[in-house]
Order: C-alpha cells, then structure tokens, then sequence
C-alpha cells in the first residue's frame, strides 16, 4: 500500500522546526520548497521564532570587510586539561558588492555594523561638506544574499548612530531603522515597509531625566534595543540598562547593572543566544573584571530580571584589554571572544587582536592583522550572527 503524502500545512510545520542551514541544502529537493524558502514571507517570520538556532562568529577587520572567524577548541581550560589551546582563523571576507560598481567593487563598511536576527546593517559615511554628511546604507541578509540599500543625506554630524531593529506586534511586525546624535537627540526612524523616507520622532531618545552613553554598546535583542544610561539626578548612581521598544517607538528603564559604581574602566555590552543580556565590567582602579548575564528575557517589561556571574578574571599583566574591548560570549562554553585595536602611538600604528578569555583566569591572544597606519579603518567587531531565511522588507506595493 502506497505510503499517503504528509499535508502541505504538517511539512511546512516540521520544516519551520529546522535550522537555516539545513534549509539552504533542502532549497534544491522541489519547486515548491524552494519558493517556500526564498519567497515565502510568512514561513520565514514562522521559521524565526520555530527554528532551532545556529550561531556563526562573524567579524568586521580593518580592511572594512566581514568574515566568518573560525576559533577551533574553543572550550574552557583548565589547569592540566590535554585540550588544545583553541587557535583562530578569519576566512575570506563575504560577498558584498558595492551597487554602483557593475558588482565587482566590495563596499566599504567604514563606520558601523549592527546584527539583528539574522540581518545585518552596514553604514558608511561620506563627509559631503564643512556640514553635511551622506550615509550609504545597507540591511544585508549575508546567509540568503538579499540586500536593501537606503540613502541618509545631509546629516549634519559624522558620528549618528543608526541600529536595526523590528516592533513585537504580532498582527504587524516591521523593520525599521533607528538613527540618532552622539546625545541621544534628533531622533529619526526609518520603517522599511514604507515609503523611501525618514521621520523624526516626537521624543528622543531616552526617557526625561535620563542621558544615554553613547558607545558602540546597542545591542538587538527580539527587535528591541539595549544600552547604557545614566540618570541625571542621581549621577552617583551609575548606569542602567534602558530597552527602546520598536512598537512604542519609546525607551524606558530596563534593568539596574548588576552593581553601581560612579566610574567603570571598561563597561560593554552584548547578547547572548537571543535570549539574554551580558556585560563586561571592570571597575576603575583594578585589574579585575567579570563578565555578567541576566536571566532570560521575555516580552512582559514587568517580569524581574536578575543577573548572575559567568566569568572572573585579571586583565594584567598579560591581557591589554582597554576600554574599547568588543565581546561575544559563549555561555554554555564558559568562554568570551574578545576583539581590540592596540595602539603604538609612537610609531603611528596599530594591531588588531583577538582574546580568548576562559575560566581559572585562562586566556589566548592572536594578532589577526599586520601592522597598518594608525586609524585608518573602523576597530573589530565580533558578531554573533544567526543564520536566517529573513527576508527584508520592501515598501508597499514594490
């Protein structure tokens, strides 16, 4: 007896539950598959939420490119453990062609990179004048290929930040973009689904009484954006954590650090497997410094969130870790991948490295460029992208 056929709505459930790469291998078995995989909107917003996880270390160097970071061993030493010290490798950069170029020139991420679920967004700035700046933009799904580019002329200041992120309604999710001044001010967004144009917001960006650092620390997580603020009656203080939600187009206070200091020698921010928040603290005036993660963390504001230790170390006298240190961590692993540019301000030069930090204060260090001339591209950038059938968004009737 012939074995019936699955109904299409039970394929297309067990499916969602893959992760991406497998997908991609799966693109080729029937027409059908493979529009589902390239076209099909609704399964790619199921496939998000459903699919199990894969993260990739991606990095953006120097030479203002991204590469995938092979790190081989990457697991926690410890004391007379056998394991293999781990070892680095940035393979060859991926595939951006510039627009205007016939796809032959590779376009230069010269100011900023952003991941967000699956899709990255790569900045460059063009100073047009004595008080304009034009800003080539470019939301960039490297996993499928697909890419969205965007103008921001006439900015008036070289140092905007703009981050990608998507508003939690379930009956309308939509990308859009985030851009503001060093102070948190001049808000603009962007909603990708809309006509090709930029609108201010009423409000900027942190709540009254409240003044946002300003770093490369915004982090994406489920659509929201995290970042370091500080309140202005109570300096003493320290930080907090604020949370700008996409929906409300407003950022209110998310979550006190896990203890206050009036100053921080280094003070980052990351997420961890889309689920939870970690920074890197070291407080001013000592070599010690910790890595943090809260637990995990759902759409209800109201629901407590707590922290809890995941690594202690000494940065000297071994580990030149500054204050412009970038990381990713790996929880399960017990182990940080942390990027830095050091400087020979003598000489005019510098080197990137990559540190590996693990338990039992246990590091390795890898110098991943030559020596170049001093600032001549953007610092490294750990990524820990999420392989993703997200498609990007187009405006209404495109």
């Amino acid at each position: 007896m012939a074995i019936p056929e699955l109904a299409n709505d039970l394929v297309d459930e067990i499916l969602c539950c893959l992760p991406a790469t497998s997908l991609k291998r799966l693109r080729a078995t029937c027409k059908r598959w493979n529009r589902l995989f390239k076209e099909d909107r609704k399964f790619a917003s199921e496939h998000r939420d459903k699919a199990a996880k894969e993260f990739l270390f991606l990095i953006m160097t120097e030479k203002q490119r991204i590469c995938p970071l092979s790190i081989i061993n990457l697991a926690p030493q410890h004391g007379d453990d056998v394991t293999p010290l781990p070892s680095v490798e940035v393979k060859r950069e991926l595939s951006l062609p510039h627009p205007r170029s016939n796809n032959i020139r590779q376009f230069d991420m010269t100011t900023q990179v952003f991941h967000c679920d699956g899709l990255l967004l790569c900045v460059r700035d063009l100073i047009t004048g004595p008080t304009a700046c034009h800003y080539e933009i470019v939301v960039w799904n490297p996993f499928t290929g697909q890419t969205r580019w965007i103008e921001a002329d006439n900015r008036w200041n070289p140092f905007i930040t703009f981050v990608l992120g998507y508003n939690n309604n379930k009956s309308s999710c939509s990308q859009r973009i985030l851009c503001f001044d060093p102070a948190g001010k001049e808000t603009e967004i962007y909603d990708l689904n809309s006509s090709d144009s930029w609108r201010t917001l009423d409000d900027d960006l942190t709540p009254p009484g409240w003044t946002a650092v300003i770093a490369e620390d915004f982090t994406s997580l489920k659509g929201n954006i995290y970042f370091f603020a500080k309140e202005e009656s109570e300096p003493q203080l320290g930080l907090s954590l604020l949370r700008f939600d996409f929906s409300t187009e407003k950022s209110s206070l998310f979550v006190p650090l896990p203890y206050q200091r009036p100053r921080w020698e280094i003070l980052r921010l990351s997420a961890v497997r889309d689920e939870k928040l970690s920074v890197f603290l070291q407080p001013a005036d000592t070599s010690k410094a910790e890595i943090w993660v809260t637990s995990k963390i759902d759409d209800d504001s109201t629901k407590a969130v707590s922290w809890n230790k995941v690594l202690a170390f000494d940065l000297n006298p071994h580990l030149q870790i500054t204050e412009h240190v970038t990381f990713v961590l790996d929880e399960d692993k017990k182990v940080a991948v942390c990027c830095e540019r050091l400087m020979d301000y003598d000489d005019d030069l510098c080197i990137d490295k990559i540190y590996i930090l693990g338990q039992d204060n246990q590091g390795s260090e890898f110098g991943f460029d030559p020596l170049v001339p001093y600032q001549t591209g953007p610092r490294p950038v750990p990524l820990n992208y999420v392989p993703s059938l997200v498609q990007i968004e187009l405006p209404a009737g495109d």
